[in-house]
């Protein structure tokens, strides 16, 4: 799928999704705001109809008179300024509610009518065992003073959020399907990054191994030419050997990759007193650099230099960090190699004065076939394979490797390794 097809998926899917959530929010608002006012319509009915009957066995006050408030969303105070025996208050509650169907836990209470006293409370459940268990409570005194009442249901929200399952269910089936979508869009840029690694590393590949090809051919074909002088015979000969040598090691890198996926790493350790490594690589990497008309600088400062390593493996390593250093480099290259001892153990730093990288791509580095962009500029070549095996070969070691970098100011890694 094509980088524009893509974006086009995420931003179409992405509105539809948001789209889809934003209309089952609306209506399962809408939905709990209906069975609330229901909710509410149906205990104030009820409380109306037991306000109207205590009220009739009072000739003082008539049904008219009675008002039913509802003073918050849980909270509903019926005024009626009459005595209010609690038994009978206590029943028709039971009858009217349960008639109605409203399965709640409630607290209900009895106030003095002048001063808003409570003289009588009590919380009942929504079960039927808890009328079973209260059904021979003895009759508290009824007051003769009038008095209001008022019923309050502290769970009222789970209740009727209990009512809407089916909007419930569907909502959380929609959230899965937008958490599937997510999972999907992050699946889909994953492999496509890895296509485009993927293409990337084929096109170095063949730009790598189309110039060595090349110059073996020209070398061959010049080499057929029986009148050629012996220098140059000679001067040929040593192009088709550098060739092959050049196109052996980009092999056998490929390779070494491929044996460390499938666990088929084996190092082989022994005493290697890095100073010695360092100075060896120095030469050969120094002779590029000095080419350029560039700066190697060595400050071997480790009092103890010897630790136990496979010294193939450790050599490629240092000189993965030191080739990339001289190849992203500018026109002068400015490199600096340091050793000093770490707490057991032995840092070697590498630094260099070169391009930099920006703070976005540094968590990338390591990472096999990763190769920072360079838009269309393909001025260095590569198969995005060398800091990958170089975190490998370290981490094998029990060794870490840091990075430190600024765009256009220069990179600096920081290799630790354990003596033992």
């Amino acid at each position: 799928m094509g980088r524009k097809n893509l974006r086009r998926v995420i931003l179409f899917g992405s509105i539809v999704m948001m789209g889809l959530l934003v209309v089952q929010g609306f209506w399962l608002k809408r939905a709990f705001d209906i069975e609330e006012k229901q909710f509410n319509h149906t205990v104030q009915v009820a409380l109306k109809n037991i306000a109207d009957s205590i009220v009739a066995e009072n000739l003082a006050v008539k049904p008219s008179e009675t008002h039913i408030r509802q003073l918050s969303s849980n909270f509903y105070f019926a005024e009626l300024n009459v005595p209010i025996p609690p038994k009978l208050l206590d029943s028709l509650l039971k009858k009217e509610l349960g008639i109605r169907q409203v399965k709640a836990d409630y607290e209900l209470g009895i106030y003095k009518a002048n001063d808003d006293t409570l003289v009588y409370g009590k919380y009942i459940p929504a079960t039927i065992q808890w009328q079973i268990d209260h059904a021979n409570d003895p009759d508290p005194n009824s007051t003769s003073e009038k008095s209001n009442f008022a019923v309050y249901f502290p769970n009222k929200f789970s209740v009727i959020a209990g009512e809407l399952k089916i909007w419930i269910f569907s909502t959380v089936v929609l959230l899965l399907m937008i958490a599937f979508f997510i999972y999907a869009i992050l699946t889909l840029l994953k492999e496509r990054r890895l296509a485009e690694i993927k293409e990337d590393f084929i096109d170095n590949l063949t730009h790598e191994f189309k110039t060595p090809i090349a110059n073996i051919e020209l070398a061959s074909e010049a080499l057929k030419d029986n009148k050629i002088e012996s220098a140059k015979q000679h001067r040929y000969f040593n192009i088709i050997h550098n060739e092959n040598q050049r196109l052996k090691a980009q092999v056998e890198r490929v390779l070494q990759m491929g044996a460390i996926d499938k666990n088929e790493l084996r190092l082989d350790l022994k005493v290697v007193n890095i100073h010695e490594l360092i100075q060896r690589l120095a030469e050969s990497v120094g002779m590029r650099i000095t080419g350029k008309t560039g700066k190697l600088n060595v400050e071997l400062n480790a009092a103890n230099a010897e630790i136990l390593a496979d010294e193939f493996h450790l050599t490629n390593t240092v000189y993965n960090v030191l080739d990339n250093a001289e190849k992203y480099s500018k026109d002068h290259p400015e490199i600096s190699i340091s050793t000093r001892n770490e707490k057991e153990g032995l840092l070697i730093t590498i630094k260099d004065a070169g391009i930099g990288i920006k703070e976005d791509f540094q968590k990338y580095v390591f990472d096999k076939f990763f190769r920072v962009p360079t838009g269309n500029i393909h001025n260095v070549m590569g198969f995005g394979l060398g800091l990958s095996y170089v975190k490998t070969i370290i981490e094998a070691h029990k060794g870490t490797i840091t990075l430190e970098s600024e765009l256009n100011r220069g990179s600096q890694f920081d290799i630790y390794l354990p003596f033992k």
